[in-house]
């Protein structure tokens, strides 16, 4: 009954919807990220579980300081996303409203755990940072450009998913840093955010599970895709995270289950050979995949151009983190491929 969300929904994808969020100086909920004693035991009820109480690591590496920055970066952010759609949906919003009241209630209640979660996630990684002495990660102000609750879920499980290729990044890192201490943690958090996109999954009537192995990616895809939520000028400290943000890659037609032609728009970069550009593939855990990128026209300081999606030579399902790089490669890692980047990552889940 709840597995298909457009027979929920009374307006579902209604062309002209209230906006999601406008980019206000709305606060974060809970007083989050400086909740008080009693804030923080709502926040623990509401999520059904508690910030860890065991003994923090007694020092972290400058490269797991980098990690936790990224963390908490990423979860303020999706404190405010679940936040302002809950708060959407609770007022019936112009495209949050639903036909049943059973399925009203199912889906906000499941949303207000969820935000919880987020909360301590984010309270959980601004912790440890202050633990050594680093200042916490600030929230910022944020827009979202989703007008209904379909592009809401659907925008929802594309960052569920980064987050969870990200977080592969992450463990891989705090092992070579040496903050063992600090995996079995993220391990946990890695667990809760696969569970929240299996529900997220199901709710648009796909099987829970979207991969044998999910897709791996590296922290500065992330660091520049959540950017894209984030209005200009408002992060207190952005500046504090040492990571890399890319120029952004359009994907104008993004690819279906077959093997064709994509097209990608990108800003004209200085002092390039524009003719030796490539579109680079990250999915699954294979190694990532380099087509030539064929140029269309150049307008306006603005490269459109063309590149194959190879979907059936590699069965090319879930996330697929796609880049301009500068090189062929070959590369042996998503680390390499950041490290080649020019634009991106373009974002697209196939099944």
């Amino acid at each position: 009954m709840r597995f298909h969300i457009a027979a929920l929904l009374g307006v579902a994808h209604l062309a002209f919807a209230a906006p999601f969020l406008n980019g206000s100086t709305r606060r974060l909920p809970d007083g989050m990220p400086n909740p008080s004693p009693s804030e923080l035991e709502t926040i623990e009820l509401n999520a059904h579980g508690t910030l860890p109480n065991g003994p923090p690591p007694v020092g972290i590496s400058e490269g797991g300081i980098t990690n936790l920055k990224l963390i908490a970066f990423n979860e303020l952010f999706e404190v405010a996303f679940f936040d302002q759609l809950i708060t959407n949906i609770t007022d019936k919003a112009m495209g949050y409203r639903f036909t049943d009241d059973e399925d009203y209630d199912f889906v906000l209640n499941g949303l207000k755990v969820i935000l919880a979660q987020e909360e301590l996630h984010a309270l959980d990684a601004n912790n440890a940072l202050a633990h050594v002495g680093i200042d916490p990660i600030e929230p910022c102000q944020y827009t979202f450009p989703v007008h209904d609750y379909d592009a809401a879920l659907l925008l929802a499980t594309t960052f569920t998913d980064v987050v969870l290729v990200t977080l592969q990044d992450v463990v891989e890192r705090f092992a070579l840093g040496g903050d063992f201490a600090l995996t079995r943690g993220i391990s946990s958090v890695i667990g809760q955010e696969g569970e929240q996109q299996g529900w997220f999954r199901v709710m648009q009537g796909k099987v829970p599970s979207e991969l044998p192995f999910l897709t791996t990616s590296d922290l500065n895809f992330a660091f520049t895709a959540i950017q894209n939520f984030v209005v200009p000028g408002t992060c207190p400290n952005i500046d504090s995270i040492p990571l890399k943000t890319f120029a952004p890659l359009n994907v104008i037609t993004p690819p279906a289950g077959e093997t064709k032609n994509i097209k990608v728009s990108f800003d004209d970069p200085d002092g390039i050979d524009e003719d030796t550009l490539w579109l680079t593939y990250i999915n699954q855990r294979n190694l990532p995949i380099v087509e030539p990128l064929r140029i269309i026209s150049k307008e306006n300081g603005t490269i459109t151009a063309k590149a194959l999606f190879p979907y059936e030579a590699h069965e090319m399902n879930g996330l697929t983190i796609a880049v301009v790089t500068k090189t062929e490669g070959p590369f042996p890692n998503a680390y390499s491929v950041a490290n080649e980047t020019l634009a991106g990552p373009g974002l697209f889940i196939i099944n």
